[in-house]
């Protein structure tokens, strides 16, 4: 569900940019944000103790609330870039990898490729997208296409590290 969703807003947000003379698909980004928390949360849900579901529920219920606070008392956020959403969305994923590669040192780990690559592709695109607008007004820094371009690179390699997760352990053959 988590791939067929970003493929999905992916998709949506290349289309606008190709049919529309002056394209704003900025608002796809919070849908993208959002069902990237939920579904990872699910995921992870999955994979954690009962005590660490109490933590993710409580963290997921926090992330929603606020950010149906914040959309409520300001929908003109839905059309610009909106950091907090960012910051919650993804900072408690990367949490969340932390916690299970942390569960793996005790029993063999699950879904590892899928692990590492929220791990480092949230990390990295967290703080890209926080220190973005800082980074593209600075002078001497590298520039920011540059800046989006390894964003991209981190992002098929996430996407590639799925794809093995899922070649290794979720694709059954019939032989």
């Amino acid at each position: 569900m988590y791939l067929v969703s970003a493929f999905l807003v992916l998709t949506i947000s290349l289309l606008i940019v190709q049919l529309v003379e002056r394209p704003n698909n900025l608002f796809l980004s919070h849908f993208y944000f959002i069902l990237q928390f939920v579904f990872l949360s699910l995921f992870y849900r999955e994979l954690f103790t009962k005590k660490q579901i109490r933590y993710l529920h409580i963290v997921s219920t926090l992330v929603i609330t606020t950010l149906i606070i914040q959309y409520t008392n300001r929908p003109s956020l839905f059309y610009k870039f909106n950091l907090l959403e960012i910051l919650i969305t993804s900072l408690p994923l990367v949490i969340y990898s932390v916690i299970h590669l942390y569960n793996s040192l005790t029993k063999p780990g699950k879904y590892m490729y899928i692990n590492a690559g929220v791990l480092i592709y949230l990390t990295t695109s967290t703080l890209i997208f926080i220190l973005g607008d800082f980074l593209a007004s600075q002078k001497g820094v590298m520039s920011v296409k540059g800046i989006w371009f390894i964003n991209k690179i981190l992002y098929v390699g996430y996407l590639i590290l799925i794809c093995i997760e899922w070649k290794k352990n979720l694709w059954k053959t019939k032989k």
